[in-house]
């Protein structure tokens, strides 16, 4: 179970990365911001599962329960961090329009 627990944190990633990035660079900056709804989404869904998770591994060691907590928590920071790399690769994609407009290769 732990290993679709990851396997959903790095999928929810590049769901809430590639939506972001395609909705900015399609519809505007401000669409962006749909992202966050995402985001929201992403980590409500990462805490029920953790909440259910825990309940499952009442009986295990303490080891078992640091190690499912951690996961966890590294399913939030891939989800945050996604977000924030769409906003990032949206401000690079942006300034290589503009050098590529403005200076064309001859």
């Amino acid at each position: 179970m732990i290993e679709f627990v990851i396997l959903l944190g790095i999928i929810g990633g590049w769901v809430i990365f590639a939506s972001t990035l395609f909705l900015m660079l399609a519809l505007g900056k401000m669409w962006g911001l749909l992202g966050i709804a995402l985001l929201i989404a992403g980590i409500e869904i990462n805490h029920k599962l953790k909440a259910k998770y825990m309940k499952a591994v009442m009986d295990y060691s303490p080891r078992a329960k640091e190690l499912a907590m951690h996961i966890f928590e590294m399913n939030e920071l891939i989800l945050m961090s996604s977000y924030v790399i769409a906003l990032a690769l949206y401000a690079v994609i942006q300034k290589y329009i503009e050098i590529m407009i403005k200076l064309p290769v001859v």
